[in-house]
């Protein structure tokens, strides 16, 4: 009997440790394939992110000139910065630029979408296909395409202004509409980005929703704001935070349309950053700008998470 007990004893250790065994094994596996998944990720984020990112805060403290003069000056940069009238200024014109071009953004999409998913249109494939494109084409063939589009003497705008009897617009030259022009030129090109993104915030509110408002009396205004927009929230919260950052790096639509013109009026941050680095040879400011950049923009998005809580639905 004490023979059974002590055999059957160690055929259960046995079991227990092979299975513990088996358990580790699988362990590693899955393991090692999640790290092989996310290798390509982490190395390209190394090399295009925190490479970068180093090596700008490691110039931010030298005069480095992009050539030969590279020494070590400390924190003098950022004095500098912070003592210059057009940092401020270029980021008081961010700030304007993406507080005009921000409402934009999120409504001309969100209503697009909502067109788009209505049960009467036939051809909304077609329509979103076509809203999408201007996505697919280079920022600054966008610019130029724009910019031809409200030349002062031979734009497309222009000419139909002047075939109604009003005098033309002096686009380039008057500030307000050099950002209006740069505005209708974002929120062109990425209409069909964010149509899409709503789109599948929508698909994702169940119907009986609808059916139920209906049934009490709901019309679809009312529909809209009850139902539609607070279920909308996290989806709204993304385009948002998006649509927030990628107004304050604007680049390459300024370039192809008014190159920071006229005069700095239409300068933005990132135009600045570029001059200093690229034009004016001092590397080591523009390094200095951009780190003071990027923690500006994730302070904005960090309060963006706060006030929003991450856009939960309450």
């Amino acid at each position: 009997m004490m023979m059974f007990v002590f055999l059957f004893s160690a055929i259960t250790d046995m079991i227990v440790s092979e299975r513990k065994f088996m358990s580790r094994v699988y362990s590693f596996r899955h393991a090692k394939a999640f790290w092989l998944f996310i290798a390509p990720c982490i190395i390209l984020f190394s090399i295009f992110f925190l490479l970068p990112l180093f090596l700008s805060v490691g110039f931010s403290l030298t005069n480095y000139d992009g050539w030969k003069r590279m020494n070590f000056v400390g924190f003098a940069n950022y004095f500098t910065i912070f003592k210059d009238v057009n940092f401020y200024g270029a980021f008081g014109r961010t700030f304007i630029y993406t507080l005009f071009s921000l409402p934009f953004k999120v409504i001309f999409p969100l209503l697009l979408a909502v067109l788009l998913i209505a049960p009467g249109i036939s051809v909304r494939n077609a329509a979103r296909t076509m809203s999408y494109i201007p996505v697919l084409l280079s920022a600054l063939v966008v610019g130029i395409t724009i910019n031809w589009m409200f030349s002062q003497e031979y734009g497309l705008v222009n000419y139909l202004i002047t075939s109604m009897g009003f005098p033309p617009l002096q686009w380039s030259l008057n500030p307000a509409l050099a950002t209006f022009v740069i505005s209708f030129a974002s929120n062109w090109s990425s209409l069909g980005f964010y149509m899409l993104i709503f789109i599948g915030g929508l698909i994702n509110i169940s119907p009986e929703l609808y059916e139920a408002a209906r049934i009490d009396g709901a019309g679809g205004t009312q529909s809209f704001f009850r139902i539609t927009l607070p279920l909308l929230k996290p989806t709204m919260f993304l385009v948002i935070l998006l649509c927030t950052i990628n107004l304050m790096k604007e680049y390459a639509l300024v370039q192809g349309i008014t190159q920071g013109g006229p005069g700095l009026r239409t300068t933005y941050i990132i135009q600045y950053i570029f001059d200093k680095g690229f034009k004016q040879m001092e590397y080591g400011t523009a390094s200095a700008i951009s780190f003071v950049s990027m923690i500006i923009f994730a302070l904005i998005a960090y309060l963006q998470f706060r006030l929003n809580k991450g856009g939960e639905v309450t």
